[in-house]
């Protein structure tokens, strides 16, 4: 994703030299004033050339909280910060604001409602712990015009010799994200927390959508790097509770 954010910004530049337009020296590629709340893929768009103080304002004014704007647009947080459609299949507009891992070891990821054409105001959020790493997510696709979110890698606990993150959808209903799967997706801890060089057994899944409403997890586990065995299970999403449900791991033959 930050690749895919940095190409953007490249081609951007490209395009300015393109025109015969330059682009160092003492001129500045960039915006004049603030950003105004826009089309969501304009607001992203103008983040990329835009400076941390008009970052800041722009975050301010969708709704976000100042403290947390701050830091997100802080030089010591110089990762991307994104804005992007969401698709709920619901009469309202929403769009997902992530901002990246800064105060109190935290990384945001926040909704957006559209309250008129192209008005927007946050309505949720979720905050991901990164004391291990910056969580990613990604959207799924459920149904046609239906999004859900799907983070990967937030911590949920570490100390005494043992690391643990976790994986979580969320789907988006009434203005609200509801948490529809919530699974480890990593877990690190030694044999014996005493003791120093104790083998380290490792626990890893990655996750494959299969279709729609199934997702297939492997999980692979390793002790000091060496891989032991490799299990899998199928998520499948049960309409009467409104979630995804997992059947046992298997074992993945060889």
């Amino acid at each position: 994703m930050k690749f895919l954010r940095l190409l953007q910004r490249a081609l951007f530049l490209a395009s300015f030299s393109l025109l015969g337009l330059p682009v160092f020296g003492q001129y500045r590629v960039g915006i004049s004033g603030t950003i105004p709340i826009d089309k969501l893929e304009t607001m992203d768009y103008a983040l990329l050339i835009a400076d941390p103080a008009q970052r800041l304002d722009l975050l301010k004014r969708l709704g976000i909280d100042a403290n947390i704007a701050e830091a997100a647009t802080s030089p010591r947080f110089s990762h991307d910060i994104q804005i992007q459609p969401l698709h709920a299949n619901q009469a309202k507009l929403y769009g997902i604001v992530s901002l990246p891992c800064g105060i109190q070891n935290q990384a945001f990821l926040y909704l957006l409602e559209e309250a008129g054409t192209n008005a927007w105001h946050t309505v949720d959020h979720v905050a991901l712990d990164c004391f291990h790493e910056t969580p990613t997510y990604r959207l799924l696709t459920l149904a046609p015009g239906e999004n859900a979110v799907f983070v990967e890698h937030a911590h949920v606990g570490h100390g005494s010799g043992q690391m643990t993150d976790k994986a979580t959808v969320y789907t988006i209903r009434e203005g609200r994200m509801h948490e529809v799967l919530s699974t480890v997706d990593y877990d690190s801890r030694s044999q014996d927390s005493t003791t120093y060089g104790s083998p380290i057994t490792e626990e890893t899944s990655s996750f494959l959508q299969i279709s729609g409403r199934v997702i297939e997890e492997t999980r692979i586990t390793s002790q000091n790097g060496v891989p032991l065995r490799a299990e899998r299970r199928i998520w499948r999403w049960e309409t009467t509770q409104a979630a995804f449900r997992a059947t046992p791991f298997s074992a993945v033959l060889k």
